[in-house]
């Protein structure tokens, strides 16, 4: 079966990729690299939604290619799919393990910028893929290959071991993902039906709204919003203003509501709402009883539910029996009799609803009432309710500056590493706005340390804008630790003083970690952190 179904995707391959691909070095019509290429075409269409045509410029697959097959950006799910394809003749092969190795070599080459190991393909978009590296993306690894077995074991052991040096149990910053037969094979028929999501419905406790456009709504297992997201990853989110946000939050939450009571999950989650060009009952002899119904719904668009839809997917992949146990309130709007512009209406209605944040507590706690009313008697504003806008930074400051200020130049390397890794949890009552505001602070106090800290943030910037490759990134992805070496100096923050520290860290870092560790992931850590500190510090105090 295996080498019937790999002949559909060399047909397709042959008939509708071939002519967007660069193949002037493959001599012969049925060369294996056409097809290699192929594959990559055919996964980054997928993975990004995107046609053959533009995702061609993003296959690198050739010499001095650093072992890496294809590179893609996708800025606004701020993920970097870097791809490895196998192609086999019969329909069975998969990556082997010196491939594999050369690929991850390949993948801290192109994280350090280091565009002199690569071939002109890649270098040509090395702007793009720089600036990606540089918003901190979600790093997604694919192996793409023309069979449905699995990666072996001691590749399996590579990828592990890429995983575990690079990602924590706080955040998980990379991620890898087979792109096998099956999923290369669902891939060409949504392209080919243009990237359409058609699905089948079972929908419990459910009810119509018949006017003035045909909706329905009820409750669904998450098992098969799971379901949905396996066969059709974010072309689910198409018409969303937003796409799944990897390791957010709210994200953790769901997932760990869903693990932890997934019985419960029904109540305490707003929902999904999804638009759909058709929305047609089965005819199964139900009968208009209301316990349950199947449904064919065409075109399946996510627009409110994203993070809910991408978490329940995540969570069913670590424990699917307990998801099946979860439920989940859906809301779907026919397309078919409404509008034209009732999909954009949805969608924005939808997304842009006040939604109460954990910020939004602040303005309930007293300690920010006192912090406000302080900075009043200095003649400086201070904003930390949702709508207040700061009339002058000269003059002003707002509680996440203050938050964050309190995060770098904290003793607790845990504190110092959030700034860096989710900054939003320091104004969270439920995460680590307790200790940053538990000690009283004056205003004065603030003031200076928010000031001090500005001086910091914007020279480390200034210095990261006119360094370039890895020395950039040293300053962009450890900017909040060289802050925070910086101001633990008790010295005036000067552009040279920032020099010295970048330069002491990345003698320490190579020493430690090699040239060619990832950075956006180092400075996440807080252990690695902590040696560091320890290291760097002395060098700076004996100058």
């Amino acid at each position: 079966m295996s080498i019937i179904l790999s002949n559909r995707v060399r047909n397709h391959i042959d008939s509708v990729v071939k002519s967007h691909l660069v193949i002037r070095d493959c001599k012969a019509a049925d060369d294996p690299r056409v097809y290699s290429r192929g594959l990559v075409a055919i996964c980054l269409a997928g993975l990004s939604g995107a046609d053959y045509s533009h995702v061609a410029k993003y296959i690198i697959d050739g010499p001095q290619d650093n072992g890496i097959d294809g590179v893609y950006y996708d800025s606004p799910r701020n993920k970097i799919y870097l791809v490895q394809s196998k192609w086999s003749d019969k329909g069975t092969g998969t990556v082997e393990t010196g491939e594999l190795r050369k690929f991850i070599a390949g993948v801290y080459d192109l994280l350090n910028e280091d565009w002199a190991k690569f071939n002109s393909r890649l270098k040509s978009i090395s702007a793009e893929i720089s600036t990606a590296i540089r918003n901190d993306p979600e790093v997604v690894l694919i192996a793409v290959y023309n069979s449905d077995n699995p990666i072996s074991g001691d590749c399996q052991n590579i990828v592990n071991k890429f995983l575990s040096d690079n990602n924590s149990d706080a955040q998980e910053v990379v991620t890898f993902s087979p792109f096998p037969l099956t999923r290369i094979l669902r891939t060409m028929k949504n392209v080919k039906t243009g990237s359409h999501s058609d699905v089948e419905v079972n929908l419990l406790q459910w009810g119509e709204q018949k006017d003035p456009y045909y909706s329905i709504y009820g409750k669904i297992s998450c098992a098969d919003v799971a379901e949905w997201y396996a066969n059709y990853q974010d072309v689910l989110f198409t018409e969303n203003i937003r796409n799944t946000l990897s390791e957010s939050d709210i994200n953790q939450q769901i997932e760990a509501a869903l693990l932890t009571n997934p019985s419960d999950f029904w109540y305490l989650n707003n929902g999904i709402t999804a638009i759909a060009d058709s929305v047609n009952r089965r005819p199964i002899g139900l009968g208009d009883q209301k316990e349950s119904a199947y449904w064919n719904v065409g075109n399946l668009k996510i627009v409110n539910g994203a993070q809910t839809t991408g978490s329940i997917a995540k969570a069913y992949g670590k424990d699917a029996k307990a998801v099946k146990k979860a439920y989940v309130q859906i809301k779907i709007i026919s397309l078919e009799r409404a509008p034209l512009d009732i999909a954009n209406r949805i969608t924005t209605a939808t997304n842009t609803q006040n939604k109460v944040e954990p910020k939004d507590f602040l303005a309930l706690d007293p300690v920010q009432d006192g912090i406000a009313e302080s900075m009043k008697s200095l003649g400086k504003q201070y904003c930390y309710r949702r709508g207040e806008k700061l009339a002058d930074q000269a003059n002003g400051m707002d509680v996440q500056e203050l938050a964050l200020a309190l995060a770098v130049v904290s003793t607790n390397m845990t504190i110092v590493t959030i700034a860096k890794r989710n900054v939003g949890a320091l104004t969270d009552p439920s995460g680590y706005y307790p200790k940053l505001f538990e000690k009283p602070i004056n205003a004065t106090e603030a003031w200076e340390l928010v000031s001090r800290w500005r001086v910091a943030a914007a020279e480390v910037a200034k210095l990261g804008s006119v360094l370039s490759g890895r020395d950039a990134q040293l300053a962009v992805h450890g900017n909040r630790f060289i802050e925070h070496i910086a101001l633990g100096l008790k010295k005036d923050i000067t552009r040279e003083l920032v020099e010295q520290i970048h330069s002491k860290l990345k003698t320490i870092v190579d020493e430690l970690h090699g040239s060619d560790c990832y950075l956006a992931v180092l400075f996440k850590n807080t252990k690695k952190c902590e040696v560091l500190e320890a290291k760097v510090t002395p060098l700076l105090t004996a100058q």
